[in-house]
């Protein structure tokens, strides 16, 4: 696997299959309505080109050959009050093309998140993720996540409760 770091000229592929696996991840179990205005709103293609120029944020992509299988984002400027502290990378998205998950991608994208969390002299990694995603929650805590907090993310008009979900970055090198 190859993880090469998003430019703007990726912007197009990037939107596509950021909506794609979002959808494919999500829309079932959301209002229709609420799901359209969320995606309207964050997958338009001006909307993630300013993700992309974003200078306390990046995007990667991961690749199996040629093929596109998971894309991640990472936030160096965003600090939950909760963990009291300034040394915080967030990972914002994470996604597996469906039909590749189980394949240990994943784990590898998260572990490259916490390879660039380190670089950038973290303490801590932290997440969101959906309360009503059981399987999602069980795989950051194989991961060694913890829950510390909860959020409210709004899809359209919709709010619902993810978890924080933290991860010490010094027990990251130590399991290296």
């Amino acid at each position: 696997m190859t993880i090469t770091r998003v430019q703007t000229a990726d912007a197009e592929l990037l939107r596509s299959f950021a909506e794609r696996t979002f959808r494919v991840a999500y829309e079932a179990n959301n209002n229709p309505h609420d799901f359209k205005a969320y995606c309207e709103k964050y997958f338009s293609l001006e909307q993630i080109k300013a993700e992309i120029a974003h200078p306390f944020s990046a995007f990667w992509f991961a690749y199996i050959g040629e093929q596109l299988v998971a894309y991640l984002k990472l936030n160096f400027d965003h600090h939950p009050p909760e963990l009291n502290s300034r040394h915080t990378v967030q990972v914002e998205r994470i996604y597996v093309e469906q039909a590749m998950q189980g394949r240990g991608i994943g784990e590898k994208v998260l572990r490259f998140a916490h390879e660039q969390a380190a670089i950038a002299g973290a303490e801590w990694l932290w997440l969101s993720v959906w309360q009503a995603n059981p399987p999602a929650v069980r795989f950051y805590e194989r991961c060694g996540y913890q829950i510390f907090g909860t959020e409210t993310f709004v899809v359209g008009t919709d709010p619902q409760l993810d978890w924080l979900m933290k991860k010490e970055v010094s027990l990251m090198r130590n399991e290296e």
